[in-house]
């Protein structure tokens, strides 16, 4: 009899997927603080940053982040593997942005 399957599909990418963009938002808001000059790069945030402060900026990635793990997971049921690359493929985009962050914070 087959094992029976506990928890979401690609627990594992899902988590280290939001635990990279948590730290993305938390490298922005440490440079935007610092008032030296930085602004946020994605012209979507940037206007949420404008309107609504970090807060709104803030509210509006995690808002994108809830949006891919569910896409994720609806890909998953069908393709588990293709949501799988897209959940790789998001770590390592927001692996990159939050080094990068973490560079600039160190040189700046």
């Amino acid at each position: 009899m087959a094992k029976k399957r506990c928890g979401i599909p690609l627990e594992t990418e899902t988590a280290w997927y939001v635990l990279l963009s948590v730290c993305d938002i938390l490298a922005t808001w440490m440079l935007l603080r610092r008032n030296t000059g930085f602004v946020e790069s994605n012209p979507i945030a940037r206007w949420f940053y404008h309107g609504w402060g970090f807060a709104g900026m803030a509210w509006f990635k995690l808002g994108m982040v809830s949006l891919v793990v569910a896409i994720a997971q609806v890909v998953a049921r069908k393709n588990e593997p293709l949501a799988q690359l897209l959940l790789v493929f998001g770590c390592v985009a927001c692996g990159i942005v939050f080094l990068y962050s973490y560079w600039l914070g160190n040189h700046a």
